[in-house]
């Protein structure tokens, strides 16, 4: 299962650089597949996540993990306006997100369930919880207002997105512990299992476009993961691990390794930002994940300290 799991990603995204790669598929492709995740896709796993997330559970084994999630996602956001203070805008805005939220959904969630039990999960789960209120709360509307100064059209733009509202819905529908006809619970589960294999096409028709190794000159790229996937995991653990169990500050700093999200790439594409840059960065940081993350998870669960 574990190298079912891992070569699933390659292959998949294998599918989508060859796709274009060898014209099966156009390479326009790829800008038609970003709105069919943002508007149809994504707003149908969120639904999911939250709607089949016991609520009881929920608040007995994630509250800490919640709190912790939310403080070292927003730490890194407002680091970012100090550190790039200088810097253009949209190298800011880019870096204000992908330091702050990683790939907790595509990456994390996949990747920690082949090594990890059900209550181990939860605190990967709830993390995923507070990354999507995160990204499609704060970090989205930034993405959506950046270009206009009209707060109206900004306003008209947060409450019309299908993915806010979506986690909006989700949270309400947990909280009242309301269950779905089979009929739509089928329906959404049914799209929402179709993000992960589309997303990884899409990154493989980007990766197919931008190049496979064009991070290598990329300095931000390599000094990002290195950053993401290494150092702050290691702060974050040197910091919990003096207040937390040994199992939960572990879990929580590897959760905190995740990779460039892949709506980053998504949002860059759609809203015509540096996309080159993001597939820079998402590239190295996610390889580094797998490679580090993935090989600390193998060592941790053998040696039965997970």
């Amino acid at each position: 299962m574990q190298i079912d799991g891992f070569l699933f990603f390659i292959i998949v995204i294998a599918f989508g650089y060859l796709a274009v790669k060898t014209k099966l598929v156009a390479d326009s492709a790829a800008d038609h597949l970003s709105g069919i995740l943002l508007n149809l896709c994504f707003p149908a796993m969120l639904l999911k996540n939250f709607i089949n997330t016991d609520t009881e559970q929920l608040l007995h084994s994630g509250l800490t993990a919640a709190i912790v999630s939310l403080v070292f996602s927003l730490l890194p956001f407002f680091v970012c306006l100090f550190v790039f203070r200088r810097a253009e805008s949209e190298k800011k805005l880019l870096f204000r997100y992908i330091l702050s939220v990683g790939n907790t959904s595509f990456v994390c969630i996949p990747l920690m369930s082949l090594f990890l039990n059900s209550e181990q999960m939860m605190i990967v789960i709830v993390h995923g919880a507070v990354m999507d209120i995160l990204i499609w709360g704060v970090h989205h509307q930034l993405f959506l207002g950046s270009n206009s100064s009209n707060w109206k059209e900004i306003m008209k733009k947060i409450f019309s997105s299908p993915c806010l509202l979506a986690v909006l819905l989700g949270v309400i529908l947990c909280i009242a512990n309301v269950r779905l006809p089979s009929f739509l619970s089928y329906t959404i589960d049914a799209l929402a299992a179709t993000v992960s294999p589309l997303a990884l096409l899409f990154i493989g028709m980007l990766i197919c476009r931008y190049g496979l190794f064009g991070w290598i000159k990329c300095r931000d790229a390599i000094f990002y993961s290195l950053w993401r996937v290494i150092v702050y995991p290691c702060l974050v653990f040197a910091i919990l691990c003096w207040f937390l169990p040994l199992q939960s500050a572990l879990i929580l700093a590897i959760v905190f390794g995740s990779p460039a999200p892949i709506s980053a790439v998504l949002w860059c594409k759609e809203y015509g930002r540096d996309t080159r840059l993001v597939v820079n960065c998402l590239i190295p940081s996610t390889i580094l994940y797998f490679l580090v993350m993935g090989t600390l998870l193998l060592i941790l669960t053998h040696c039965c300290v997970l």
